[in-house]
C-alpha cells in the first residue's frame, strides 16, 4: 500500500488531467478488444474501451476499462472491488490527453462491434472506431460507430449514431441512424449536423439537424446539404432536387431557427 502511494505521487503538470485506471484486458485491434470485452460488460455494465495513447503511451492498444477515479485512495478501492468481479484488473495511472474521448469517459469502440460477423466485406477497421468531432464552442459531437444484426441490409448492419457532449457535461443522444454524419457547427447554444438520409433519383440526399443544449431537436431541413451559419439563428443549406434531365440541382436555401 505505501509502495502505491508513493507511485501516485508523481508530480504532473498544472493543466494535466491525471486519472487512475482500473484496466483489464487490451488488445491492438478494435476488433479484438470488442471480442475480449464482450463478456466483462455483463459484469462491470458502465465498462468502456480507452486508446493507451490518449495516456501519453507511445505504443497505442486499446484497452478496457471497469472505472476510473481522481484520486489513489479511490481508485484503490475501486479496484479491490472490481477484482472480485475481473480477477485480473489492475491499476494504472493516466495523464489524459485534453480533447479526446477518454476526457469525455466515452468509450473508442461500442461494445455491439463484437457482433459483426466474421468476413463482413463493408466493416474496415476503421468503421468500428468512435470519432470525437469538436465544436467552434468548445461542446463535441460523439460519433458512435455501432452495429444491428438486420437480415440483408445493405450496410452489412453499419450504423453511427450522433451523441452532444454538452455544457453541462452530459451526453444527450441526438440521432441514432445518422448515415455519414458532417459539417457540424455551433452557434448560441445550437448545433447543426448533416446526415445522408437516402436516393432521389439514383443521387444520394440529405438532411440538415439543428439542435438545441439540451439535446431537442429544433427542426430537420430535408433534401438539404452543407449547412452553415448565414447570421444570427439564421441556417443556410443547400437544397437538393432532381432536373428534367435527371441532373442534381443545388439551391442556397435560408432556414430561421428558433424564437
Amino acid at each position: 500500500m505505501c509502495a502505491a502511494a508513493l507511485f501516485f505521487a508523481v508530480a504532473l503538470p498544472a493543466s494535466a488531467e491525471r486519472l487512475w485506471l482500473v484496466a483489464g484486458p487490451s488488445d491492438p485491434s478494435a476488433a479484438g478488444i470488442a471480442k475480449r470485452a464482450e463478456p466483462l460488460y455483463r459484469l462491470v455494465p458502465d465498462g468502456f474501451v480507452i486508446q493507451t495513447a490518449d495516456c501519453g503511451d507511445k505504443q497505442n492498444v486499446f484497452t478496457w476499462v471497469a472505472a476510473t477515479a481522481t484520486a489513489d485512495k479511490p481508485a484503490l478501492a475501486a479496484r479491490q472491488r472490481i477484482r472480485k468481479l475481473v480477477p485480473d484488473a489492475y491499476l494504472r495511472p493516466c495523464d489524459v490527453r485534453p480533447g479526446s474521448l477518454l476526457a469525455l469517459r466515452a468509450s473508442v469502440v461500442d461494445r455491439s462491434i463484437a457482433r459483426i460477423p466474421e468476413g463482413a466485406s463493408k466493416w474496415e477497421a476503421g468503421d468500428r472506431l468512435t470519432l470525437l468531432r469538436p465544436l467552434n464552442d468548445g461542446r463535441s459531437l460523439i460519433i458512435v460507430r455501432y452495429f444491428v444484426s438486420e437480415p440483408d441490409d445493405l450496410l452489412e448492419g453499419r450504423r453511427e449514431r450522433v451523441v452532444l457532449a454538452n455544457r453541462k457535461g452530459r451526453h444527450l443522444l441526438l440521432d441514432n441512424d445518422c448515415v455519414d454524419p458532417a459539417d457540424a457547427s455551433a452557434q448560441r447554444a445550437y448545433v447543426a449536423f448533416e446526415c445522408v438520409r437516402g436516393l432521389l433519383s439514383g443521387h444520394v440526399v440529405h438532411g440538415v439537424l439543428v439542435f438545441d443544449d439540451a439535446g431537442k431537436k429544433i427542426l430537420e431541413s430535408k433534401n438539404c446539404r452543407d449547412p452553415k451559419w448565414a447570421g444570427d439563428r439564421v441556417m443556410a443549406c443547400d437544397a437538393e432536387s432532381v432536373g428534367t434531365d435527371g441532373q442534381l440541382q443545388l439551391q442556397r436555401r435560408r432556414v430561421v431557427v428558433g424564437g
